[in-house]
């Protein structure tokens, strides 16, 4: 059984406290990814590297008062290091002010989770959350079948409940001669086949293939799990990801794939709502809460920042608690990019007229494709 420090001879004003006090500081809610199944204190590592900046080899905070508190930490604690205090408060019933995401409940009326309700433990539970995720995936595709028809209605679908700003943007590197129309692309969790020909027809991008828990068209999508990405290491140029990262079970692992498989350079565009207003759950795992947090997974990697916004859905028929959502374009230096991150401009009204103008020309499209029919019904 572990000894505490007042057992050691230390009063707990002197040992557990000042820990206490530590990671207190250390853990803002605001500025930590929720994952289900997950405290704070498992997290804690990737707490201190991706919001501190701490080195672990140096054992350094590059904040003064953190430092000096951390070496106080250590004098009043005789635990020497950072892993000695993380593994102390991991084995210890410590009081700390926050120690786990808030979690919701609203989804165990989905019967499907009943039969992986007590699977956390199971050596096959990735496989039936994957299951679970295929399930209710199916079910959306039958709820909007229209989504996997066409390009146009896919960018309709896009529009719905938010401004798209992707079609400008991707445009816009195209015009550059940051990508081309033989760059492989790869659409994660796509979900609808129409979100594949959007790339392929509207973008022109050619080569994008999707990649999905299950596949209605083995040409188009390929089947995967996206924290094992059936992909070649540096073979795609570009990662869309449009909601499936909310369902991740591990985050960082889904970003060390995406790092894996870009190209030098590469490119990630990421759609993730949150923060969750009654947090996460077996169906969405993650919470990244701010494109500040999702930055930060990708830290020291994000060459230039393309585009990024937090903005709330028009509608409220997405979820009923989602608060914002999430947007990042970036463009990533595997190598490194020890710099800040070049920040493009976009302005919000610039795109907003952009997308009217689209949404202009896909309703004359669609009354076209309607006379037309009309027209060879008729002959007929």
């Amino acid at each position: 059984m572990s000894t505490s420090l007042k057992q050691r001879g230390l009063h707990k004003s002197m040992g557990d406290r000042v820990i206490e006090r530590l990671l207190d500081s250390l853990i803002n809610p605001n500025d930590c990814i929720d994952t289900y199944g997950r405290s704070y204190v498992d997290d804690i590592e990737n707490i201190l590297i991706e919001n501190h900046d701490f080195d672990f080899a140096t054992q350094k905070f590059p904040d003064r008062v953190m430092q000096e508190c951390f070496e106080r930490v250590c004098a009043e604690t005789r635990l020497a290091t950072m892993e000695k205090i993380v593994a102390y408060a991991r084995s210890h019933d410590l009081d700390l002010a926050n120690v786990r995401p808030r979690t919701d409940c609203h989804v165990e009326s989905i019967s499907e989770w009943v039969q992986f309700d007590q699977l956390k433990q199971d050596e096959n539970h990735e496989e039936r959350i994957n299951e679970a995720q295929r399930i209710i995936s199916k079910r959306g595709v039958e709820t909007l079948p229209a989504n996997d028809l066409s390009a146009d209605g896919y960018e309709r679908y896009l529009c719905y409940d938010r401004l798209n700003p992707w079609t400008y943007l991707v445009r816009r590197e195209i015009k550059r001669g940051n990508l081309a129309a033989s760059d492989p692309v790869t659409c994660i969790g796509n979900r609808w086949l129409g979100e594949i020909l959007y790339f392929r027809e509207t973008l022109g991008l050619k080569k994008a293939r999707g990649m999905d828990l299950f596949s209605a068209d083995p040409e188009l999508v390929v089947v995967g799990d996206m924290h094992r990405m059936p992909l070649e290491d540096n073979s795609q140029k570009m990662i869309f990801i449009r909601q499936a990262l909310s369902k991740s079970y591990d985050v960082r692992v889904v970003v060390k794939e995406m790092l894996r498989v870009l190209t030098k350079p590469g490119f990630v565009i990421v759609e993730i709502p949150g923060p969750y207003g009654w947090g996460v759950n077996r169906f969405r795992g993650t919470d990244v809460k701010s494109a500040k947090n999702l930055l930060r997974l990708f830290r020291g990697k994000v060459r230039r920042i393309i585009y990024q916004d937090e903005i709330p859905p028009y509608r409220a028929s997405f979820d009923a608690d989602v608060q914002r959502l999430i947007r990042v374009f970036i463009e990533i230096d595997k190598d490194g990019w020890n710099r800040e991150p070049i920040k493009e401009t976009a302005t919000l009204g610039h795109l907003r007229a952009y997308q009217f103008w689209r949404i202009q020309r896909l309703n004359v499209r669609q009354r076209m494709r309607r006379l037309c029919t009309m027209g060879r019904a008729g002959q007929a």
